[in-house]
């Protein structure tokens, strides 16, 4: 059997993050409320992975970072969100870098490269990348699955709660998107254990999200044996 090990550490985080303080008042029902009240918001994202890929069969490592910035902003009501993303790929001494601006109405989003637009399908990365309003769902579905404590940061409020790949991959809607690039259903050819995962994420005091930042340190061992004659 040959394996290829990867060890992943992702971030995304939109504004600076700080300590968390003491617990405060703040509720579900008053966050789920505000979440399902926002039309139109801005959003700043930036995410980071760095990742070193193992080959036990020639004790090579590779490795792969890459970081980017999405800005856009979205009207929930009319499903339409504009924005731009750059992202910079670091590997084997290149830098490989990419300036798209983006456009989505409804569950469509396009890209332009090279001065053409591209739809994109709903499985890519992409997509969601693009679609920063995504982000808001997932805070909403943490709160409706995950038991979490409400802290005081300041003039804000916050939470942090314990995240595993798989819950993160659930609450964002991935599994179709990781299926088609690992190359079939995910149980197969892949392990993935969490070492560390964990999401913030900060409030005004009316419940309105201002900030959410997700980190994970992974390990995930792909098996890349040929298939067995049956």
């Amino acid at each position: 059997m040959r394996k290829i090990i990867a060890v992943l550490l992702l971030g995304m985080l939109a504004i600076a993050s700080g300590c968390i303080g003491e617990k405060a008042g703040l509720t579900k029902e008053k966050v789920l409320t505000a979440i399902q009240n926002i039309e139109t918001a801005h959003y700043n994202e930036s995410f980071s992975m760095n990742m070193n890929v193992y080959d036990p069969n020639t004790n090579k490592t590779l490795n792969v970072m890459m970081s980017g910035n999405a800005r856009g902003v979205f009207n929930k009501s009319a499903g339409i969100e504009v924005g731009n993303m750059s992202v910079t790929t670091r590997t084997m001494g290149m830098n490989i870098s990419m300036n798209w601006p983006y456009f989505a109405n409804g569950s469509n989003v396009y890209f332009k490269i090279d001065g053409k637009w591209y739809l994109v399908p709903s499985n890519n990365d992409l997509y969601d990348k693009a679609k920063g309003s995504l982000n808001v769902g997932y805070i909403e579905k943490l709160l409706q699955e995950k038991n979490v404590t409400f802290k005081k940061l300041g003039e804000e409020y916050a939470f942090r709660v314990n995240v595993t790949f798989w819950e993160f991959v659930n609450a964002t809607n991935q599994s179709a998107y990781l299926n088609e690039m690992w190359g079939g259903p995910l149980s197969d050819n892949i392990t993935v254990n969490t070492n560390t995962g964990w999401v913030e994420v900060h409030f005004r005091s009316d419940g309105t999200p201002t900030f959410i930042e997700t980190y994970m340190n992974l390990t995930i061992t792909f098996d890349i044996s040929p298939p067995k004659n049956l």
